[in-house]
């Protein structure tokens, strides 16, 4: 399932047009599975099977959720071209925008969290907060927005479910796909992967 997800997801990407031509993540479809595939295997079963169902369904539709994931990406990246292309993407109710709102926050708070703990490691990822975006620096805010702005309500619900039983277990969402991604980069664990960087940055 995961791999159906990926692959339907790269379709997406390659059709995306970026405004200065195409981009270099494009063409670096090695580092996308990775990033996508540490992501999924966080994600339970329910969040997948809906999340892969709202794929199929942007498919049939003729629509790119990738493309209108960074089209909303902009309304914090480049809100003045973002003015230039808002009418055409969808408008989201204002329901669904606080259930995204209430999420981010969420999950910035476990970014500061990791921040914190893994400070190296943080310091190759992505800027946290959507304050500190810049044309071709976006936050983790504001990409974690972009993307549960392009999920169905149902699988924006499940996620949030999901969310919830994780923080009921102590986990932290954000540690736990760091885990998964050093792990695919050749670490035995996290606290390895934050030694090596120290090391190397000392």
């Amino acid at each position: 399932m995961i791999d159906e997800i990926i692959q339907l997801e790269w379709q997406f990407m390659q059709a995306t047009l970026h405004i200065d031509g195409r981009s270099k993540c494009q063409d670096d479809y090695e580092n996308f599975e990775k990033y996508r595939l540490a992501q999924f295997s966080v994600y339970n079963d329910e969040v997948l099977e809906s999340y892969l169902y709202d794929l199929k369904q942007y498919q049939a539709l003729g629509r790119n959720p990738i493309t209108e994931k960074y089209g909303y990406m902009m309304a914090s990246s480049d809100p003045v071209y973002y003015e230039t292309i808002a009418d055409q993407l969808p408008v989201i109710q204002q329901d669904k925008l606080d259930i995204i709102n209430a999420i981010c926050q969420i999950e910035v708070n476990m970014k500061e969290e990791f921040n914190q703990q893994y400070p190296i490691l943080a310091s190759l990822s992505r800027m946290t907060h959507s304050y500190e975006d810049e044309k071709e620096e976006t936050s983790f805010e504001t990409y974690l927005r972009g993307e549960l702005l392009t999920y169905s309500s149902q699988s924006l619900y499940l996620y949030g479910k999901m969310l919830v039983e994780m923080m009921n277990h102590k986990q932290n969402i954000v540690t736990e796909i760091m885990k998964e991604t050093v792990k695919l980069y050749g670490y035995h664990n996290i606290n390895e992967a934050q030694e090596k960087m120290k090391e190397e940055n000392v």
